[in-house]
């Protein structure tokens, strides 16, 4: 019973945390509020209004801070929850405070790097098929300040876009420091 609970609660609060997070990308990337995925993002997300009437946002309206917090506030669920229902113990609230910003941080960049594997894939399907859907749009205007960065350093090549490989280079590098970062730190308390 606690494998099949311990399943079930993880897939529910990655849901949850993603549904959450991806609000938070769409108002920071300044994606389409008219674009019909991020129309059922703020949906699905309702909370994060009830929160925001409480915390303002930040930078012209584009960092929901709000959302932040709810994402804080669901990832020491996960973890606490994660590790009661597996019958693990965390070492005090410090451990859990630490593992709770140390997976944040690993799992956005994790996720950033997903988006630019998605960015590559995308473009050549735009391409090859010559249409483009909601979907497709969303994700690359979520990329898009993740890749304009490397734009200014890479040489414009035409066609070819190196950009994508430099910044998944640069991600790798700083999820591999990240994460003996989070050793070093874990092991220490």
């Amino acid at each position: 019973m606690g494998a099949n609970s311990a399943l079930i609660f993880g897939i529910i609060i990655n849901v949850a945390i993603l549904l959450v997070f991806f609000r938070f990308l769409m108002q920071l990337a300044a994606v389409s509020p008219y674009n019909p995925v991020v129309l059922s993002t703020v949906k699905a997300t309702k909370i994060v209004d009830i929160f925001g009437s409480i915390i303002p946002t930040l930078g012209k309206g584009r960092v929901n801070t709000a959302a932040l917090v709810l994402l804080v506030v669901l990832y020491l669920l996960k973890i606490f929850g994660e590790n009661h229902l597996s019958g693990t113990s965390l070492s005090g609230p410090v451990h859990l405070v630490i593992l709770t910003f140390v997976t944040m941080i690993q799992d956005l960049i994790r996720f950033c790097r997903y988006l630019i594997f998605a960015t590559i894939i995308l473009s050549w399907v735009v391409m090859f098929t010559q249409s483009r859907s909601p979907y497709i749009e969303v994700i690359q205007e979520l990329a898009e300040p993740l890749l304009a960065p490397f734009r200014k350093i890479m040489p414009n090549m035409g066609m070819i876009d190196l950009s994508p490989i430099l910044a998944i280079l640069t991600l790798l590098l700083i999820e591999m420091i990240m994460s003996k970062v989070a050793f070093v730190l874990l092991t220490g308390l």
